[in-house]
């Protein structure tokens, strides 16, 4: 997407860019970045340094496009000989996001932001509530796993919240073209390296804490303080905090002012701060009937959406809204009117009242947000219950037995395949899986060849479950990106099963 002219200060130079951060010669400045793949001539580089490498080792790339300037951190590492200004800026990593306020005029400054964090329901949070803003009548821009835009998502097939320039260019772009709004998911990554550093969030939104990323993190209260960062390190003026787990009532009970508690609980007390709770939730063909009570009032909405978790995420939207002044009547019927976002709980469909089963394709690639999957699908099914799932390559190897055993102890029939086995043996991937798995399962090292089976196998009757991968339009296996889409290929088994006349099994 190209920049719009109106963003950028043509006048901006870098002298004034950087003021109080480094002397600076007075030279035009036509663009900043931090990725050599986005630079062009006249742009200034961004050396950051990383965990495993530094923007130097890309500075030839950077010199190849044109720059002319640099900008690092002197502690990080010794410059090296260039035919550009290398302008030193002690402390950059937390200086870019000043950085990119100056060069992009503050654009979350020009819009509401909302900023979503939390183990599991990110995507889908941030989905809906640019679904609800744009039902509205509110342009809304969205950021995170499935890609970014406003009117259209563009995947981007990169990080779930870029990195920190990117982002601002990003909110820059949306404030250019009239968006007023934008839904943000911030990942524990983003805010341990500081990518989100200089925007304005008018809300934070927590969604729930689980098992995940401990590769990176180390351990769960790590990880946990790092989510906890968006509340209490960076500039917000709402909080939206779901307490169904305990680390999202801790958040809650750290936050001295303009905190809105959401729970599923039926049991929970306000304890005077404004609240949205589920008072009932009644299980329907395919959602839920849910009743709410809050400090706005109570309501009442059928839920076109799956499981209880989508039930905490609907009323995490919801909670969002009513601080924003979007009064009780709108609200329900928002949430009558949702639509999931592309994996995360999406039906395969390929015919109306075709007699075929039920098939969903999840993003659940963590113990926690597999196990709720499983328990909302089993609500809906009448027969048998069948789940395809694998775990991906370098990555947590200690919530692989995990999975296997909540797959062991809620589906009927599983299926393990591959997920994103990356370097790894696929093979022993799997076997880190088997070890949690008092069952035997079907092992199907292709995925493909797994999904067939279990849509081949399972009767009209039946609920298949295809886990960890969701929107995904692709699988990486060693250095190879390869194109595959769980959605398109039981789409086009169910669509095979149907020309054949589908038979019953």
């Amino acid at each position: 997407m190209s920049m719009p002219a109106p963003i950028i200060s043509s006048r901006l130079t870098l002298d004034q860019l950087l003021a109080g951060l480094a002397d600076a010669p007075a030279i035009a400045v036509s663009g900043i970045s931090s990725d050599t793949r986005m630079l062009a001539a006249g742009d200034v580089f961004v050396a950051l340094g990383g965990r495993t490498s530094h923007g130097f080792d890309y500075l030839g790339e950077a010199l190849d496009a044109g720059i002319s300037a640099v900008i690092y951190d002197p502690q990080d590492r010794e410059p090296p000989a260039s035919p550009v200004p290398l302008l030193p800026v002690a402390d950059l990593d937390a200086a870019v996001g000043e950085i990119a306020n100056r060069f992009f005029d503050f654009p979350s400054k020009r819009m509401r932001v909302a900023g979503v964090t939390g183990t599991n329901g990110k995507t889908t949070v941030a989905y809906l509530i640019r679904q609800c803003l744009n039902a509205l009548g509110y342009e809304c821009g969205y950021v995170g796993t499935l890609g970014s835009g406003s009117s259209e998502i563009s995947a981007s097939g990169g990080m779930t919240t870029p990195a920190c320039i990117e982002l601002h260019r990003q909110l820059a772009e949306f404030a250019g073209s009239g968006v007023n709004h934008a839904a943000i998911e911030v990942s524990s990554h983003a805010l341990e390296q500081r990518r989100v550093d200089g925007v304005h969030f008018d809300t934070a939104i927590f969604t729930n804490l689980s098992r995940d990323h401990l590769d990176y993190h180390g351990s769960m209260r790590a990880y946990g303080e790092t989510k906890a960062k968006l509340f209490f390190e960076h500039d917000v003026g709402h909080r939206i905090v779901n307490i169904d787990t305990d680390f999202g009532q801790e958040i809650a009970d750290r936050s001295v002012s303009d905190v809105v508690t959401v729970s599923t609980r039926f049991d929970r007390v306000a304890n005077g701060r404004p609240f949205v709770f589920v008072k009932s939730v009644v299980a329907t063909g395919g959602g839920s009937k849910v009743s709410i009570d809050s400090s706005w009032g109570k309501g009442e909405f059928l839920l076109p959406l799956p499981g209880e978790f989508n039930v905490a995420n609907a009323i995490t939207v919801l909670g969002a809204l009513l601080r924003w002044d979007v009064d009780m009547a709108q609200c329900c019927a928002l949430m009558s009117q949702l639509e999931a976002p592309p994996g995360r709980m999406q039906r395969v469909t390929v015919a109306a009242k075709a007699r075929l089963p039920a098939v969903f394709v999840d993003y659940a690639h963590t113990p926690a947000s597999l196990e709720a999957s499983l328990r909302a699908l089993r609500k809906h099914c009448s027969g048998v219950l069948w789940c395809v799932f694998g775990c991906g390559g370098d990555r947590d190897r200690g919530k692989r037995s995990l999975m296997g055993k909540i797959v062991a102890r809620h589906a009927d029939r599983a299926i393990v395949t591959n997920d994103n086995p990356r370097f790894e043996d696929p093979m022993k991937i799997i076997a880190d899986i088997l070890e949690g798995m008092n069952v035997e399962p079907l092992v199907v090292e292709d995925r493909g060849a797994a999904i067939a089976a279990a849509i081949s196998g399972a009767s009209a009757d039946d609920v298949v479950l295809i886990a960890g991968k969701g929107h995904e339009d692709y699988q990486i296996i060693g250095s190879q990106r390869r194109d595959f889409s769980d959605y398109r290929v039981a789409e086009a088994h169910l669509r095979a099963r149907l020309d054949k006349g589908n038979p019953e099994r």
